[in-house]
């Protein structure tokens, strides 16, 4: 009881500070997508929604009674919840079984690595972008005084 008073404290104190930090622009800059970061491609947020779904499921395997939503989730995705017609009742003795565990292990590993695969190639794209844009300019400015040049 005083376990989940205390997460429920952070919780709330976190959820206040970050809305807090979000109506707040210490700078003063009107650009708010500078401050966001780089964009994510749609590839990335599914990665992300799935990761974020394996590990709630890893987290929340032991409970007595049903299944977590998240454990029905990763079962749907893996098509074990359908496929075998399963009871929530049978899925919770499938989810706290030890290969289980290592099942959600390895997807969550493969999901990080394509996650991170992803990203590099995201940010290799962009600075190409940014490489081509900068010799664009640079040869703009220094186009020269020959004929067509408009100097």
């Amino acid at each position: 009881m005083i376990k989940e008073m205390g997460l429920r404290c952070v919780v709330e104190s976190r959820f206040a500070t970050a809305g807090m930090l979000m109506h707040k622009n210490p700078l003063e800059r009107d650009n708010r997508a500078w401050e966001r970061g780089p964009h994510r491609s749609q590839e990335q947020v599914e990665i992300l929604k799935k990761l974020a779904t394996l590990i709630a499921a890893r987290t929340t395997r032991e409970r007595p009674g049903r299944a977590s939503v998240a454990v029905q989730q990763c079962m749907t995705q893996f098509g074990l919840y359908s496929d075998f017609r399963m009871t929530p009742q049978e899925v919770n003795q499938v989810a706290n079984l030890l290969e289980w565990t290592t099942v959600l292990e390895v997807m969550i590993k493969s999901q990080r690595a394509d996650l991170a695969f992803r990203t590099t190639k995201q940010e290799r794209w962009n600075q190409r972008a940014q490489d081509r844009q900068a010799h664009q300019d640079f040869l703009e400015e220094h186009r020269g005084t020959g004929k067509f040049s408009g100097k």
